[in-house]
């Protein structure tokens, strides 16, 4: 993170911001062994709730954090080593696998691919390049390797999946709240590629 949360943890959070206000929680629990999440949603890192929701669809469970303000929803983010809202960590812990989708800034068409799940996170960037997106494995800058990251804290290790702005913007008419409601035939590709990914891991 380029700067400092706000927020050391969720409880700081909840007692600073009203929920259904400033922010909500999307929760679906389908009994799925696979869990996905999008920790830092809505107004935080555009667009990585809507793909979170669509690629759980029916078959995963999904849980997103999901900034609501008209401006300032940067204050929410709650760095992924820190963020424990205990109805997240519920649903992490009793999971198999974690995906966690997360938006990080460059206007390339990208996706970085970070996690403790080696095997599973090799796999999944074939997949991607083979469905005609430029993915690699996560830099330094989004290693998602630390053992309390949120994707790692299932029974077998998770992905943290770092989408580019500039990727992220091409899977909507646009990223303001009104624009993310259209989707675009790149965002349909780009969820059933990473679900066909996961499907076979």
């Amino acid at each position: 993170m380029p700067q400092k949360d706000k927020y050391a943890n969720f409880a700081e959070l909840t007692k600073g911001e009203i929920e259904g206000q400033d922010y909500a929680r999307y929760i679906r629990n389908t009994g799925s062994e696979i869990v996905v999440i999008a920790p830092h949603g809505g107004g935080i890192e555009r667009g990585t709730s809507e793909i979170a929701k669509a690629l759980a669809g029916d078959v995963f469970s999904v849980y997103c954090f999901e900034g609501l303000k008209r401006t300032g929803n940067k204050s929410l983010h709650i760095t992924s080593t820190r963020f424990d809202d205990p109805l997240c960590l519920e649903m992490v812990k009793s999971a198999s696998t974690v995906v966690a989708i997360h938006g990080c800034d460059g206007d390339e068409d990208a996706v970085y691919v970070g996690g403790r799940k080696a095997a599973f996170k090799q796999r999944l960037i074939r997949s991607l390049q083979s469905g005609g997106f430029t993915a690699s494995e996560a830099n330094d800058d989004h290693p998602g390797m630390h053992p309390r990251n949120l994707c790692n804290l299932c029974a077998e290790g998770g992905l943290q999946l770092e989408i580019t702005q500039g990727l992220r913007r091409r899977m909507f008419k646009g990223l303001s709240r009104a624009e993310r409601k259209f989707t675009t035939q790149e965002f349909d590709e780009f969820v059933e590629v990473l679900r066909e990914g996961i499907e076979d891991k």
